[in-house]
């Protein structure tokens, strides 16, 4: 019984195949690519369209392609191992603790709210106050504000918004309560 519990709470280990080393090499690419083209290209005095075009490939869908494909060859194991790693790293063990009722709502309505100035920004931008930078800012810090209010809910919430986007989570629906007599 105690070899199975060390079994499961063992860390992943790391198996440096060729895999990995192509996951890697696609993933350091991934990074370098942007960068490699908006320093290169302009001293080949290409065309501007030819140049903006080979530029916007390198910047835009290169990176997201290499990186996909850095994923699929890393591979769910390489993925288990930097995720213990950074767990560690931040001394988190175990699954989410609750929080309150409280803290909970607090966190909700700010993750919502949090929304609003975008979409007054976009669907009625007579309605903010200021210019057009000053109205970027404070979408800007609303959103930020969005991303940590996921902090400030819990993790708890973060598994059931995961679950939002898994097809066979299983759902908890709130139970009918006592049944009439018959």
């Amino acid at each position: 019984m105690q070899k199975r519990d060390e079994a499961e709470t063992a860390p992943p280990q790391l198996t440096k195949d060729w895999k990995y080393y192509t996951g890697m090499a696609l993933l350091i690419l991934s990074v370098l690519l942007p960068v490699g083209a908006l320093i290169v290209v302009p001293m080949l005095e290409l065309s501007t369209a030819i140049a903006a075009g080979i530029i916007g490939a390198a910047t835009i869908g290169g990176p997201e392609i290499l990186t996909l494909a850095a994923i699929a060859f890393l591979g769910r194991d390489t993925f288990n191992f930097y995720k213990h790693k950074v767990l560690k790293l931040f001394k988190i063990e175990g699954p989410p603790k609750p929080v309150s009722k409280f803290r909970y709502y607090f966190g909700l309505s700010i993750f919502v709210g949090s929304a609003l100035p975008l979409y007054l920004k976009g669907l009625a931008p007579d309605l903010l106050p200021f210019d057009d930078n000053t109205q970027l800012t404070i979408v800007l810090i609303s959103e930020l504000i969005g991303v940590s209010s996921v902090f400030i809910i819990g993790g708890e919430f973060w598994e059931k918004l995961k679950a939002l986007f898994i097809w066979d989570a299983p759902a908890a629906t709130a139970s009918p309560g006592p049944q009439p007599a018959t």
